[in-house]
């Protein structure tokens, strides 16, 4: 389905100056007001940045870590001998990204014993050790999928970060809308009641006039003075509901309580699009869509991890090294020193897979959920969508329909009012047609702010409504690319 439809054309500054008694202030200044001061959007940016800093912590993982170790003992030996020891030693180690791990070790130990066993046998003797050692996963944890799908789920939570903030955006911009519109809405029937009131003062004074020359009778000023006390009872409840309006609209903003302001309907300009134009623009923003593509990444991610656990553990280590002895013994003294290495490949394997293939089938089920749940939202887009096209094109039709209606209320108001002073109609007859014109206005009126509303709601569905709004800056993060599914 292609339409031509109309959107909102916004036009204001993101500096907003401080305003005066009755200034106009447009939809988007307030929204930009509402995002500066509002307590719930400042927390949920803390939260995204709080999930930008799991990245950070994951690629900490594969950094060098510093052990150490040192202690003295009394204690006999192998052969019976009370004997002093003492040792340090520390190491180096790390993570690689491949999977691979990579240490470095040294060892300082030096024992005195009571009795040498031996003559040849240095006591005390102090032995040292030096060594790297390396290990290569051949199976399970090859190429680190765990590091590798950290990574991936430290993306997947900022990503619904964002989502999780943009969908407080999107609904306390609707929110802010329906409160807006109503305080146009408002006006709208102060202005008109307003122009009722004009216009029954003005038919007073001329009954009053014609009463005074015998030729008005009483009801005539009865049936005038009615409905314009009516008019000014109604614009007094009008007058307290927008005091309300006022009060809730600057609580929105973070200003005084009483401030002055004036909402106006806002501007709408005439541009092209295609309904699937306009639906690929909403699937891109939408904050729906992008939960469940981080929720694609984190099941994909878990059934990676399900599939490494379940395989059978093989690594090959190779280590090489240096260790040496030296101490005095009955005969002399002992220095040796020998270079060590060896290659040797360890093997592992969990006889029962229950319990892994259970995981597996675990994540796979949380994929398809998430693929069955991207289909309903996409679906409930692209239905609301065609729907509030439909409702903007039925608007549009009627508010040319009511501007029609107000023309020939105008014209039919024009001409009984040349008959009333001309004696030829009654004072109930143009007190009805007064009361149909200012019906009439005020209809075309509420059918504009209808129109409004609903590209104001196209506009957060497209992510229009946001295109000028100044948000607090973060890292733009990557969009998770992911498959729509079937």
């Amino acid at each position: 389905m292609k339409k031509l439809f109309i959107v909102i054309s916004f036009c204001f500054t993101a500096s907003l100056p401080v305003y005066s008694p009755a200034q106009t202030i447009h939809v988007q200044q307030v929204l930009q007001q509402l995002v500066d001061n509002y307590p719930s959007l400042q927390a949920a940016h803390l939260q995204v940045q709080r999930a930008q800093q799991e990245n950070s912590r994951v690629e900490s993982q594969l950094g060098w870590q510093l052990s150490s170790q040192a202690g003295f003992s009394h204690d006999t030996s192998l052969f019976g001998t009370p004997t002093d020891r003492f040792d340090v030693g520390g190491g180096l180690n790390r993570q690689l990204a491949s999977g691979a791990s990579l240490g470095i070790n040294a060892s300082i130990v030096r024992e005195d014993a009571d009795t040498a066993f031996s003559p040849s046998m240095a006591n005390p003797a102090t032995s040292t050790t030096l060594d790297v050692k390396y290990r290569q996963p051949l199976q399970q944890g090859s190429d680190n999928p765990a590091h590798t799908a950290a990574i991936q789920n430290a993306a997947a939570t900022e990503s619904i970060a964002h989502a999780d903030r943009q969908a407080l955006y999107d609904q306390l911009a609707s929110q802010l809308i329906e409160v807006y519109l109503g305080a146009v809405n408002t006006q709208v029937r102060l202005r008109n009641i307003e122009n009722t009131i004009q216009r029954n003062k003005r038919l007073k004074k001329y009954i009053n006039q014609r009463y005074s020359l015998g030729v008005s009778e009483d009801k005539d000023v009865l049936q005038v003075q009615a409905q314009l006390s009516s008019a000014e009872a109604e614009k007094q409840g009008l007058d307290t509901l927008w005091h309300k309006q006022k009060i809730s609209l600057n609580r929105l903003m973070g200003r005084m309580w009483n401030a002055e302001f004036m909402p106006v309907l806002p501007e709408i300009a005439k541009a092209d699009h295609a309904f699937q134009k306009l639906l690929q623009e909403i699937k891109s923003v939408n904050a729906n869509v992008k939960r469940i593509q981080a929720r694609l990444q984190l099941a994909d991610s878990a059934i990676q991890l399900r599939r490494d656990a379940r395989q059978d553990k093989l690594d090959l280590v190779l280590y090489a090294g240096n260790k040496s002895l030296s101490g005095d013994t009955a005969t002399g003294s002992l220095n040796d020193s020998e270079l060590v290495g060896g290659v040797r490949l360890e093997f592992s394997r969990g006889l029962d897979k229950s319990g892994f293939d259970a995981a597996l089938k675990q994540a796979q089920l949380d994929r398809g959920m998430a693929l069955e749940d991207q289909r309903q939202v996409l679906q409930d887009l692209e239905y609301s969508l065609a729907s509030l096209l439909a409702e903007i094109e039925t608007s549009q039709l009627a508010v040319k329909a009511y501007k029609k209606s107000v023309s020939a209320e105008q014209k039919k108001l024009a001409e009984a009012e040349k008959r009333y002073s001309a004696g030829r109609a009654e004072t109930d007859q143009l007190l009805q047609f007064e009361a149909q014109l200012s019906a009439s206005e005020l209809a075309l009126a509420f059918q504009q702010i209808e129109l409004a509303r609903r590209h104001l709601n196209l506009a957060v569905l497209t992510g229009d409504i946001w295109k000028n709004i100044h948000k607090p800056d973060d890292p733009v993060l990557d969009t998770i690319k992911m498959g729509q599914g079937e």
